[in-house]
């Protein structure tokens, strides 16, 4: 009987020593991340997380969503596509391609904003079978959106864990203090400075140069289009309309110089806008274009509109919207 006593006191110390650990331990890694401010990524990037936020702040929702790429976050202005009567939010992601917006749009944005209308901008990119794998890895494997029982479990707990939450960067003492601390911290900022007050991207400084046309090219070289992005769309499609959300697609524009990346030019353009039409048919869904043609002047790089050219659209868009 004393053995057994003194062999559960060993064990009870052993756990109130674990215990006490741990409790240490966990009011240390708040210490240090409250000293160090070093902002804890949970989404895929910067901007997806500042979306996040900002979409919760929208507390009654939102009538007009708007979805796509960065393309669709810059060229489609939610202030300008609709007017003042109706509401609108822009949750674009950058390298969001219709096998990240599915997710993206079912699970994390209709809940949040229940939309009447989204608004779906397509461009090559979105398409390309060689474009979007890295984003949706990223995606699939953030902390915030990773599936399964583990993954939300590991979630549940960082709600009241530092310790775990902040795991990744604590482990590193040059993430919270070092180079990289800088680094994520100038992510952040990077992010911020582009997210407008409605989810549009404000991103308007010219860059022309040699390494942006090479990863331009990249993504659309060879240019075939993705099956898996065309029926991310039909799924996606069919899940809005089971919620009686309207769904709308807008051809987005591009300058000749991306054209003129494509490896057969105009007739890859022509087979991404067949493409888009023949997609709008099969789902009855519509297909809005911009009414007067846009020139190379009116973009900032390869793919995105300038801010004025932007506007313009958006409007015509806008207007389009407005006679459905």
């Amino acid at each position: 009987m004393r053995r057994r006593i003194v062999t559960f006191l060993k064990v009870l110390v052993f756990f109130a020593g674990v215990c006490s650990a741990l409790v240490a331990a966990e009011a240390g890694a708040r210490e240090a991340m409250r000293r160090s401010e070093v902002p804890v990524l949970r989404w895929h990037d910067f901007s997806s997380q500042l979306k996040v936020e900002q979409m919760a702040s929208l507390t009654s929702g939102v009538d007009v969503v708007v979805v796509g790429t960065s393309m669709a976050q810059q060229d489609l202005v939610p202030s300008l596509i609709t007017d003042e009567s109706v509401s609108s939010y822009n949750a674009g992601l950058n390298g969001g391609v219709p096998v990240v917006m599915e997710p993206w749009l079912i699970e994390q944005v209709l809940p949040v904003l229940s939309p009447k209308t989204v608004v779906w901008g397509l461009s090559p990119l979105d398409l390309s079978a060689t474009y979007g794998d890295a984003t949706k890895n990223a995606y699939d494997q953030a902390f915030e959106t990773r599936q399964g029982y583990l993954a939300e479990a590991d979630r549940w707990v960082s709600q009241y864990s530092t310790l775990i939450s902040s795991r990744a960067v604590l482990r590193d003492p040059a993430k919270i203090y070092g180079d990289e601390a800088d680094a994520t911290q100038a992510k952040l900022a990077d992010a911020v400075s582009a997210l407008g007050e409605f989810g549009e991207r404000t991103v308007f400084d010219i860059e022309l140069g040699v390494e942006r046309q090479d990863e331009v090219t990249d993504r659309i070289s060879p240019f075939q289009i993705d099956r898996d992005d065309l029926a991310a769309i039909a799924r996606t499609v069919a899940a809005l309309r089971n919620q009686n959300i309207e769904v709308v697609f807008v051809e987005l524009p591009v300058p000749e110089r991306f054209v003129s990346l494509m490896p057969a030019g105009d007739s890859d353009r022509a087979l991404f806008s067949r493409a888009v039409d023949t997609l709008g048919q099969e789902l009855e869904v519509e297909v809005l274009k911009a009414s007067a043609a846009f020139e190379n002047e009116d973009f900032v790089d390869f793919t995105h509109l300038s801010e004025e050219a932007a506007a313009r659209f958006s409007s015509d868009i806008g207007t389009q919207l407005a006679g459905l």
